[in-house]
């Protein structure tokens, strides 16, 4: 589980970043908030953060002096926030080796997906196996952590035509590994659990709206034929979604 910490002086965008991340369920399972540099100097010493987000703007400390500062206490990775579209800021980020750079106010979208991409590097890291390791005993290292993002990838592009190799592709992983691996933790394959994610999606809209036809619910939620939507749906649910339909609005 990764640690992230988030720093600023303001309370309603310390608060509001967090529930964000909280809402775009991200492989950062443990968030600690720092009110100013000094705070969070404080708190990295046994929080230990995979990666800091930090305004520029703050009292006592600013955020580049902040980031010099925890750089020396090991912290390897930083998200510089600030309301100033500056390019000297820009430029000083880049020379502290800041991951990236966002203005305020943060588009929750843009920073989920940054933070995912950030999160795929740290977990490759945490990883890593010696050459001389063998693969079995490589294959025994917990794996939670590539299995949330597999589903986060998952349940974000449910409704594209994806495959094991896409999501292979997206970990940076080769795609029969990463199939024995999703078996082996969740009991499921691929193709099952895709389509458990896209059953429930179709269910939502099913209970939701009785005028969208039901090809075009297929459609949405990634099926292009709808016989094999018909299918998959009655084998998971055991009725048609017609009768799903009928039976939710009634």
């Amino acid at each position: 589980m990764l640690r992230l910490m988030i720093v600023d002086d303001e309370p309603i965008i310390l608060e509001g970043i967090r529930d964000m991340i909280e809402e775009e369920n991200t492989p950062f399972g443990k968030i600690i908030l720092a009110n100013d540099g000094i705070d969070a100097l404080e708190k990295i010493d046994y929080f230990q953060p995979d990666l800091i987000i930090t305004d520029i703007h703050m009292p006592g400390i600013d955020g580049l002096a902040f980031i010099k500062q925890a750089q020396q206490k090991k912290v390897k990775r930083f998200i510089i926030l600030t309301g100033h579209d500056v390019f000297e800021y820009a430029r000083k980020a880049v020379q502290l080796q800041v991951v990236d750079y966002m203005l305020k106010p943060v588009n929750q979208q843009e920073l989920a997906e940054l933070l995912k991409r950030i999160a795929l590097v740290l977990l490759e890291e945490k990883h890593q196996v010696p050459e001389q390791v063998s693969l079995e005993t490589a294959s025994s290292i917990p794996q939670n952590e590539n299995i949330s993002l597999m589903k986060a990838f998952i349940e974000t592009n449910y409704m594209k035509d994806i495959s094991l190799p896409d999501v292979a592709a997206n970990l940076n992983l080769h795609p029969s590994y990463v199939g024995q691996m999703f078996k082996r933790e969740t009991g499921d394959s691929f193709v099952k659990y895709l389509n458990q994610v896209r059953i429930e999606k179709a269910k939502q809209l099913l209970e939701g709206t009785k005028d969208i036809p039901l090809d075009k619910i297929a459609k949405c939620v990634g099926y292009d034929n709808s016989r094999t939507f018909y299918k998959v749906f009655r084998k998971t649910v055991g009725v048609t979604p017609g009768e799903y339909r009928k039976s939710a609005i009634h």
